[in-house]
């Protein structure tokens, strides 16, 4: 019996039969297990991208955040609150914009606002910011968001979920993508050669701080595209022209180096078209089809410049350069290298704007005309107090009684007793020669405000950068020693804007027809209204209280008008 088992045992240890089942089956088994590895790491991969997608969009969304309620929100508390909302709403937090059913269990895991040193060196430029009521100024904030993943095929050994965690860390605005055409408007007028008593900012002369504030934009602008060089056939992204008011006498070549080189420009009268009376609506369409941009900027005998600059991108040869100093821009703020003294402050005449704004607003049209995807921007620098003096405008009306500085072209000798009713541009004349008119509604003559006129002239300039607002042109506006008394003759002749175009009505609730008024309503809105508060006019919005120094002013209109990027991890 023992034989015979012995003998069973040898024969069923060689038996073969039944192998290929059992390798087979082990090779199944394996395979099997690969390709659950192989379509969880997928599954858990793909989950991940998601999760780092959306932390991404949640980081770019703080950035943004973080510029907007600088003048949005009036403390740190609130400041804080605003970006934390729109980091969540771009999470994948439950019932956020970009959750998924792939995720459970997401939470933003830190959210952390820093100053970066490198995103505020060159060629980056993008400014720490300090937010209301706060100690510390940031440009950057860091994101990481925290997900679990079910596994498919986890839970058989025993591991049904995965841990996922995202970072991603974006810089605030300062990536240029959006093409624009800005028409900077400088103040030329004798005074912005003084100085202002008590400004800690500004200890030089006043023309000297705008300069000094313009070429920190210009060095913050990208002539074209990130990491490109600018040539003459590259997209253009920061257009820029630049603009004084009183204007330049015009010479044969139009080339405008001498007026800011150190040789002294020479300055004309603000000068009309007379349009007394007769023109049916100047605030629309006049009898002929001109529009107020095509009278303002209509070929008169007297007639200067305003625009010395026109839109260039030559300032500098790609977006991390310095300006480039053969440049007009780099000779009108003086760049060191150039051999230029810089924009001056001639002076000569008074100040009146609404004409230099309703030219600036035509050659943005054009400009955008010829590049359809670009957008305006008018840049307005001055204290917002219209002086300029009508030619032999009695004291009761026009303010002064001094030499010829606002003259009608077709008849710049008005106020002689041979001229008659209706020869004179409103307010230069007498109620005896030049009597109120009203055609259509619309009231001419002596004692009328509506452009062109010698009287309300602090309106007309509020009038004139509404209607560029309500073109589509984003008007900022820089009150540079804006005080609260003034616009001597809107006190009794103005216009009455009625239009919501505007940080503020004219004549506004507070401080009503005081130069502080006129350059807040010239302003598209309250964020895009700066006051260095030196003669007493503060800013509109609270964020905006903290810019007083024009180069800060000018570096957070250019941070304004870019866009947050995303960068490295780990960026300090």
């Amino acid at each position: 019996m023992s034989q015979f088992k012995a003998q069973f045992l040898r024969r069923f240890l060689r038996e073969q039969l039944g192998q290929s089942a059992i390798v087979v089956a082990v090779t199944i088994t394996a395979i099997t297990a690969v390709a659950a590895t192989s379509v969880e790491v997928g599954h858990v991969y793909y989950a991940y991208q998601k999760l780092l997608q959306s932390t991404n969009q949640a980081a770019l969304a703080g950035a943004q955040a973080m510029s907007n309620a600088l003048t949005s929100t009036a403390s740190s508390g609130a400041y804080t609150l605003a970006v934390t909302s729109a980091v969540k709403q771009y999470s994948s937090v439950s019932g956020q914009l970009n959750a998924i059913n792939y995720l459970q269990n997401d939470s933003i895991a830190t959210q952390t606002m820093f100053c970066s040193s490198t995103m505020a060196a060159p060629p980056f430029y993008v400014e720490c910011q300090t937010p209301p009521g706060g100690s510390s100024g940031y440009n950057a904030i860091k994101v990481t968001q925290t997900a679990q993943v079910n596994l498919w095929f986890g839970g058989l050994v025993g591991m049904p979920l995965m841990n996922l965690s995202a970072t991603s860390t974006a810089a605030m605005k300062g990536a240029a993508n959006t093409p624009y055409n800005l028409a900077v408007i400088m103040d030329t007028t004798n005074s912005m050669s003084d100085t202002i008593k008590g400004d800690k900012n500004c200890t030089k002369s006043q023309i000297s701080c705008a300069v000094a504030g313009l070429e920190a934009m210009l060095n913050q602008m990208d002539p074209c595209q990130l990491n490109t060089t600018c040539t003459s056939s590259t997209p253009y992204v920061d257009n820029v022209a630049l603009f004084v008011f009183p204007a330049i006498a015009a010479n044969a070549t139009g080339n405008y180096k001498s007026d800011y080189c150190g040789t002294g420009a020479a300055t004309v009268p603000y000068n009309f078209v007379n349009v007394t009376p007769g023109w049916i609506d100047p605030l629309t369409n006049l009898p002929d089809g001109l529009d107020m941009e095509t009278l303002a900027s209509s070929p008169k005998t007297n007639a200067g410049a305003y625009e010395i600059i026109p839109f260039n991108t030559a300032y500098k040869t790609s977006d991390s350069a310095a300006l480039s100093l053969s440049s007009a821009f780099a000779q009108a703020v003086a760049d060191a290298g150039t051999g230029c003294s810089g924009l001056s402050a001639p002076g000569g005449q008074q100040t009146y704007y609404a004409q230099v704004i309703y030219t600036a607003q035509e050659a943005l049209a054009i400009q955008q005309a010829s590049n359809p995807t670009s957008k305006n921007i008018m840049i307005i620098l001055s204290d917002g107090d219209a002086t300029s003096c009508a030619l032999n405008a009695n004291t009761s009306a026009g303010g002064c009684n001094s030499s010829a500085q606002i003259v009608a072209d077709n008849n710049p000798t008005c106020a002689l007793p041979v001229k008659t009713a209706g020869n004179c541009l409103n307010g230069t004349g007498t109620s005896t020669t030049n009597p109120t008119t009203t055609v259509n509604g619309v009231s001419y003559g002596y004692i009328s405000p509506t452009y062109p006129s010698a009287l309300g002239e602090c309106g007309q300039a509020v009038q004139a950068a509404q209607l560029a607002t309500a073109a589509g042109t984003m008007v900022y506006t820089i009150g540079f020693g804006s005080e609260l008394s003034g616009c001597q003759s809107d006190e009794t002749y103005t216009i009455n804007s009625g239009s919501t175009d505007g940080a503020e009505a004219w004549p506004g609730p507070a401080n009503p027809r005081t130069p502080c008024n006129a350059i807040a309503a010239m302003a598209s809105n309250v964020n895009t209204f700066y006051s260095d508060a030196s003669g007493g006019c503060p800013a509109l919005s609270a964020a905006n209280k903290d810019f007083t120094s024009l180069v800060d002013i000018f570096d957070a209109i250019t941070t304004g008008l870019t866009s947050p990027r995303l960068i490295p991890n780990g960026t300090p």
